[in-house]
This record gives structure tokens, sequence and C-alpha cells, in this order.
């Protein structure tokens, strides 16, 4: 209530911001960035309600990194005039001009389990046609699909037992397209879960591992066994490429390039290949590390392509031309075992790291910042994608989660 007038009253305002869900993400002092760096938050004041004009004074109209999560109100004796605040935490726009600032919400991670199969061990997940998000359970043997808001449903119709679906993407036709590792064949599921399977022109034992939608419109996935890549038309036409392609080669990622190639990751040779949509297979190995072991590959916003290096706990970049450089500053020492890597909205590169446990980002000029906060420990993320919301999406192999993280 009111005080009697001529005496003055104070209360502490407490500083917190959240993000859209409700998650308290900056508080307690804590007034720092996804990357540490400092956060400024500004306090306004404004009339909520008729009754006068605000009265109302603070002890600081900002609170930084370094600052109690709280500041002082001091108003005079009666009537308090409705008064609002509102908090409001500004970043510098990396590469803006001095001054320059942006509202943001700072990195928050969110993981999802109800709904989905215990022992499922998902690995891939892709973005639908349908604005959700799709997972391949390898072990689960089963197709899962969750909606931005967190809601699971899982398929099973359709997919052969021990199948162990593995890469998954939003095909052309508006369905998704998935590999079936153990059981070697390619997958086609419609948006309402109906699956067709296919295997004519599979080696047998190929172990098929990622798929990609290729720049003629066709799906193209690699074979960990063998050394091939293979390519897979909407009507379900496969033809298998190998010439080119180094015995114990064993394909891991792909992606389509800027230059219109589709590139993959050779893990166990520690090369990057190049293949044209006519078959044409080239192979770089200068400046890729002998312990590298190549396995997820995106496209990045620098028209370069980069990739993980699972054995030698870095990130790669190779141009077009086949230049390669390699970046490990910033990367935990603690073998992370970084996998799966993704183009993320906002012009960096994103990854997980498999045995850290945490997701990473690398910017296009090879500056690494690891995240962990929000992710179960011994969770094991390999996959990880772009989401239709904005966000990065990646699944938990260990503990049956997918995870949302809102930067």
């Amino acid at each position: 209530g009111a005080t009697p007038a001529g005496s003055t009253q104070t209360a502490t305002l407490a500083v917190n911001a959240t993000d859209f869900y409700g998650n308290i993400i900056i508080g307690s002092g804590n007034y720092t960035d996804a990357n540490g760096n400092p956060l400024t938050i500004s306090i306004g004041q404004s009339v909520a309600a008729l009754g006068g004009p605000v009265r109302t004074t603070l002890s600081s109209n900002t609170v930084t990194s370094s600052a109690s999560n709280t500041v002082t109100v001091t108003y005079p004796g009666g009537s308090t005039y409705g008064t609002q605040f509102t908090a409001t935490p500004s970043i510098p726009v990396a590469g803006a001009s001095t001054g320059t600032t942006l509202s943001v919400l700072p990195a928050a991670i969110t993981e999802f389990s109800s709904g989905i199969t215990a022992g499922a061990h998902a690995w891939n997940i892709t973005t639908g046609p349908d604005g959700n998000l799709w997972f391949a359970e390898l072990d689960g043997n089963r197709i899962g699909r969750i909606t931005p808001g967190g809601n699971v449903t899982e398929f099973t119709a359709g997919i052969s037992a021990g199948a162990g679906p593995y890469g998954i993407v939003a095909g052309p036709d508006g369905n998704l397209w998935f590999t079936e590792q153990n059981g070697n064949r390619i997958g086609r599921i419609t948006p309402s879960g109906t699956v067709t399977e296919f295997s004519s022109g599979i080696t047998a034992g190929a172990l098929l591992w990622s798929i990609v939608v290729g720049p003629d419109g066709n799906l193209w996935f690699t074979e960990h066994n063998g050394g091939r890549i293979g390519r897979i038309t909407l009507s379900g036409v496969i033809t298998e490429f190998a010439s080119g392609i180094t015995a114990g080669a064993v394909p891991k990622g792909i992606v389509v390039g800027a230059d219109g190639n589709l590139w993959f990751a050779e893990h166990d040779i520690n090369r990057i290949g190049r293949i044209t949509p006519a078959g044409v297979v080239t192979e770089f190995s200068a400046g890729i590390s002998s312990n590298a072991g190549p396995y997820g590959i995106a496209a990045g916003s620098d028209g370069n392509l980069w990739f993980t290096e699972e054995g030698g706990d870095r990130i790669g970049r190779i141009t077009p031309g086949g230049s390669v450089t390699e970046f490990s500053s910033g990367m935990s020492p603690n073998r992370p075992q970084p996998i799966g890597i993704a183009a993320g909205p906002d012009g960096n590169l994103w990854f997980t790291e498999y045995n850290g446990g945490r997701i990473g980002r690398i910017t296009t000029g090879g500056t690494i910042t690891e995240f962990s906060n929000g992710i179960t420990p011994g969770a094991n993320p390999p996959g990880i994608t772009a989401g239709p919301d904005g966000n990065l999406w990646f699944v938990e192999a260990t503990g049956d989660r997918v995870g949302r993280f809102i930067y």
C-alpha cells in the first residue's frame, strides 16, 4: 500500500530476462551473452495506469555483467502511480560500428524426451517440409517427428525389422528420405507417416550412412562399407559410384557445395571427396592431418565446405579449389570428438561434440565457442540441424532426447 505523504519508501527490483518459454536466461548477476561477453541490461519505466506522473527513481538505469541482478527503486510517500519497469538486454552486433546494439535472447538449451522410446539412439535430424523436425532412431528402428513446441510422434509401420534408420533429409518431393544402415535400404516417409523402402541396386553390406538432396534433384548417399557414393531418383532407381574413390575411404557425411557438386568426408583415409552430378570423383588430402578422421560436412555461408575431424578434434575448412585449413583453438582438450555439423541461420557453423556432450560454434573466421549448459551429462549428441523456428536442433544418442538451442 501507499506510505504517508512526505515519507520515502525503497523497494528492490529484480532484473531477470526470460526466453519465449519462460526460462530465466539472465539473472543472478550473470549478464553475459552466449560467448561470455559483457551484457548490459537497460531498465526503463513508464506509467502502467492512470494516476499521475512517474515519480520513482532508480539506483541505476543499467546493470552489467559484474553487477547484482537487483536495483533499488525509490519513490516518495503516496502512490507509486502504477509505474511499470522493463529490462532490455543489449549486445554489440558482430561487425557493426561502435555503439550499434541489438536486443537479443542469450543462449538457452531445452531437452525433450517425452514420447521418445527408450533405447532409440537417435542419430540424425532434419527440418521437414511440414515445419517440424524429423529424426532417425538407429536402435529404435523408428522415424521420429518433433514439433517446435516439443511434441513427439514416432513411426514404425513399413520400416523393416532391424533396418537401423540413420541419415535423414527432406526431399524435393515433400517427403523425408532416410538411410537404413543395417537394412541396406533407402526409406521414404511421407509427412503423414507412410513408409516405402528401396533396395534394388545397393551392394550387399554397404552400410548406408548420410543422405542429402543433390543439385540434380535426386538423393545422394554415402556407403560406409565399400567406399561408394550412391544416387537414388525420386522413383527409386539407384546408381552407385566407386571410380576415383580410394580403397578404404569410408565415406560418411555428404553435402552440396556452392559449386554445384557434392562433397563428402572420407573418414579412414583423411580426405575430402568431391563428386560431380555426373559421377566424376576428385579427392583432396593436402592440409588434412593424419589423425583427422573427417566425419560430418556442411556448406558454409562463405562458399567453403566445413567438416568435423572426429579423430583429430578439429574443425576443417576446404575451399572449392581444395585448399584446407584446420581449426582447434577454443576446442576442449579432453577428446570432444566433433561429428555432426550444420550451417546456422546466423551465418556460422554449428557442430556436436559426441564425447564432450557439447554444442560448438565456429565462425567463418575460425573462432570456436562451446556450449554445454542445459545438456544432460553423457548425452552424446551426434546430429544437428537448423530448425524451422530459427533455432538449432540436435539429437542426443544417449538418453533418448532431442535438444533445442536458442542462441
